[in-house]
């Protein structure tokens, strides 16, 4: 046993050993890890592949079988080039081919008129004018109807439905005969009435202007109006008359009246029993034309409002009208037929 209050001599040896020793362990020991410090990289596990290197050999392999497919392609590429070039090689020298390609339809029957497509047509045409009696009264007493004829060669500009048809034309404004008019509302003496007869003829140059409405197909309801000059030429008869139990043309009233043939002879062969004038209209007389004094026009309007007709187109190269309208010199009724330049188109 050891006395209390002195030293172990034990410890005091052991202690100075012992610091040397733990000196020397430390020097030979790895430093420890600061807490805090980075921790170096883990290695992979023994018998365990790195995905980083893993991840490229892949890349690579699907590089070297995308060059490789392309290579195929490029090569399959180059061989039917090359199969293609050794065909047209191979094909014989033919001279040019007596068969025609076939060629685009273009169907005669088909009257179809494009929005904004010009058309045209070149024809001709007859117009009968009538000028009823009634419409003669309006101005003189007797008169008659009085029928004229009128043919022309025209030309339709066609676009949208609408039609300007410019004309050449001739019309004749004959009586056929001797025609017995009476001043209007005079007396009833034979210095009121005169024997009238006419060849006067007229060459017009004419527009019409039509508009149009579908029917059907083939059918469109025309509707517009006409305006043209025409100049006059030919001969108005105008004579006066006496009255002759005997004589050609009878009046309303019953009596018979023969013409004139020399001034003085006969009641109603006197100047002075008629009015407005100093001239004998005896003996076939003829009146001269506007331009001399006379009552015989040297130009004419033509206005025609309205005009109204039917048209009917059947193929791509023919139109025919039936119209009817009024005009300045009475009623009139027409037909035409015109030849349409649209053309095949050029193969």
């Amino acid at each position: 046993m050891t006395q209390r209050g002195s030293r172990s001599p034990f410890s005091l040896r052991h202690l100075s050993l012992a610091l040397p020793v733990a000196a020397a362990m430390a020097l030979a020991a790895p430093p420890a890890l600061a807490q805090g410090a980075a921790k170096p990289a883990a290695k992979p596990a023994a018998g365990k592949p790195d995905p980083k290197k893993t991840a490229e050999d892949a890349k690579k392999a699907e590089d070297a079988k995308a060059a490789e497919e392309a290579k195929k392609a490029e090569d399959a590429k180059a061989a039917e080039d090359a199969e293609k070039k050794k065909a047209e090689e191979a094909k014989p020298v033919v001279g040019p081919s007596s068969v025609e390609p076939p060629h685009e339809e273009w169907d005669i029957k088909d009257v179809t008129e494009i929005d904004g497509k010009k058309y045209f047509f070149i024809g001709a045409r007859y117009r009968g004018n009538i000028i009823p009696q009634f419409m003669l009264n309006l101005f003189v007493d007797e008169g008659a109807t009085i029928y004229s004829n009128n043919f022309a060669i025209e030309f339709d500009m066609r676009k949208d439905g609408f039609s300007l048809i410019p004309a050449i034309g001739f019309t004749e404004y004959g009586t056929g005969g001797d025609i017995l008019f009476k001043e209007k509302g005079s007396k009833d003496i034979a210095g009121n009435y005169s024997f009238v007869n006419s060849s006067m003829k007229a060459l017009y140059l004419t527009a019409d202007l039509l508009w149009s409405a579908k029917i059907s197909k083939n059918f469109d309801f025309e509707y517009g109006a006409g305006f043209g000059l025409g100049i006059v030429f030919g001969d108005l008869s105008n004579n006066w008359v006496y009255e002759d139990p005997g004589g050609p043309l009878s009046g309303a009233n019953g009596k018979h009246y023969s013409k004139c043939q020399s001034g003085g002879t006969q009641p109603g062969c006197n100047a002075a029993e008629h009015k407005n004038t100093d001239t004998l209209k005896v003996g076939n007389y003829t009146e001269p034309s506007w331009f001399s004094g006379g009552s015989k026009p040297v130009l004419f309007p033509w206005i025609s409002i309205p005009q109204l007709g039917v048209r009917y187109k059947p193929v791509k190269n023919f139109e025919a009208r039936f119209g009817m309208g009024f005009g300045l010199t009475g009623f009139w009724f027409g037909l035409n037929g015109a030849y349409g330049l649209e053309q095949k188109p050029k193969e």
